[in-house]
């Protein structure tokens, strides 16, 4: 079975963890291992987890994070990546609905912006004026593509202004300007 890793990219997971309220949602992806530390899920049976063991969240039918854990605000990930964009906007219209002043937060890869589904969730965000903050995580690859073959923008936060959405770009690597950047974002 295929695992992947997130070494590297802890700060992003782990800062953007740390700055959202308990009770806000997070709709993570596979290499987001430090949204469920954050989150405080027991380590046994994250470990039990990514061994594919009976006694992990998905009860050893997955060895990867492709699982959610609503007691502890994370909504599983759906493998193409895209389409959970879609999901944390309509997260985030029932909260804008409800007027309860939370976000939702999606993580998603450089790969996945080429989808129509980032697009799709980026105009309705966009137009709705919804509380949701998209993180993309660019590591320079989509699966095995390079980044510079599939868009031509300086940097992947530009595609937000196509839709007269703010946007910033953070050194993922330092967890203390993505911490201060999301939680100045989700206020």
């Amino acid at each position: 079975s295929k695992w992947f890793s997130g070494i590297g990219q802890e700060a992003i997971s782990v800062g953007s963890a740390s700055a959202l309220l308990e009770d806000e949602l997070i709709f993570t992806m596979h290499r987001n291992l430090g949204v469920f530390t954050v989150r405080e899920m027991p380590m046994e049976r994250l470990f039990a987890q990514w061994q594919g063991k009976a006694s992990g969240f998905t009860k050893g039918r997955d060895r990867s994070f492709h699982f959610g854990a609503m007691d502890y605000g994370i909504v599983g990930m759906i493998s193409h990546l895209g389409p959970q964009l879609s999901l944390a906007a309509g997260v985030a219209l029932a909260h804008k609905l409800a007027r309860e002043g939370r976000v939702s937060l999606a993580f998603t890869g450089d790969g996945a912006t080429s989808e129509g589904e980032f697009h799709e969730a980026l105009n309705t965000a966009a137009v709705w004026g919804l509380p949701v903050l998209f993180v993309i995580e660019d590591n320079g690859y989509g699966l095995s593509t390079p980044s510079r073959e599939q868009y031509i923008c300086g940097d992947l936060s530009d595609r937000a202004k196509g839709y007269g959405m703010r946007s910033v770009t953070v050194d993922g690597n330092n967890i203390l300007d993505v911490y201060q950047t999301i939680r100045k974002l989700a206020e």
